[in-house]
């Protein structure tokens, strides 16, 4: 039988608790407990639609699932969904991510295993999502390699991941020079009272690198969505723009300057978001 609510998010503050002390402050990892535990809308489906449509019925990997929330979430819809965790922040504790995940739904669709090496045929699924997952794993290209294997022909690949040219490390929740040594990161990281153990396992990533590592596999069609949606907005197409996005817009149709205007709000935009995320579709 599944788990409760009450019973879920007792197994989450445990989790935090146990595995994640010394990384982030009982304040943020109450937080994030709570965030795990309400939400319920597969947010991810939403955020690709404008960009891509999936078939009826889609057959759906989370790689690095987590305590489940994506597929949990699918699931509720009524679509096929499944999920890989290696969890090595939970590895070798009593509670796992993969474990709270299994005990989500009364049939768990969750399996042990790593990006590198996933235990499903050749274009098994419509959609691929590794959801700040690609930065922990330890060989990103074979990962992908992987991810784009079990995707089939027209599938999408979701990769959202930090990007390190933020000043802030998302993990840890404080202020981070980007793309800091790791050897001053690990100082940094004890002189301000946290432990450095998750830094190691850590691979710095940004827009640029995302957009390489597809590069070199071949993948020729590949979305930036959050650049795409700022650019809509200096277009005029979706929700009514700031104040500062009007003033884009209007230097944006100046016929001089317009295309200009267009790349240095992209490149403002890759280099001042605190995420990364791309959306990556396989050829036909």
């Amino acid at each position: 039988m599944a788990i409760n609510q009450a019973q879920l998010i007792d197994l989450l503050a445990e989790h935090r608790r146990r595995n994640w002390n010394g990384i982030q402050t009982p304040e943020w990892q109450e937080k994030i407990v709570l965030g795990l535990a309400q939400s319920q809308e597969p947010r991810i489906l939403n955020r690709i639609r404008p960009f891509h449509a999936l078939p009826d019925n889609p057959t759906i990997l989370d790689l690095g699932s987590g305590v489940g929330n994506f597929v949990v979430s699918c699931r509720h819809q009524g679509l096929r969904a499944f999920g890989v965790e290696l969890d090595r922040i939970g590895q070798n504790s009593a509670v796992t991510a993969l474990g709270i995940a299994s005990r989500r739904l009364d049939s768990t669709p969750f399996a042990a295993a790593v990006g590198e090496q996933l235990p499903f045929a050749d274009s098994t699924f419509d959609l691929v999502v590794m959801d700040q997952v690609i930065e922990h794993v330890a060989d990103q290209k074979r990962v992908l390699v992987e991810a784009l294997r079990v995707l089939k022909p027209g599938g999408a690949l979701y990769v959202a991941c930090p990007n390190y040219l933020r000043f802030y490390e998302p993990h840890y929740k404080i202020s981070f020079l980007p793309l800091m040594p790791k050897f001053l990161g690990s100082v940094y990281l004890r002189l301000r009272g946290r432990d450095p153990v998750l830094l190691g396992q850590l691979t710095y990533t940004t827009n640029w690198r995302v957009r390489k590592l597809f590069a070199s596999l071949g993948v020729t069609r590949v979305e930036d969505l959050n650049c795409a949606v700022f650019l809509a907005k200096c277009r005029g197409r979706g929700a009514n723009p700031s104040r500062k996005g009007r003033i884009v817009k209007a230097l944006t149709e100046e016929p001089l300057i317009g295309k200009f205007v267009l790349w240095a709000a992209s490149l403002y935009i890759r280099l001042r978001e605190g995420g990364s995320e791309m959306l990556a579709l396989k050829n036909a």
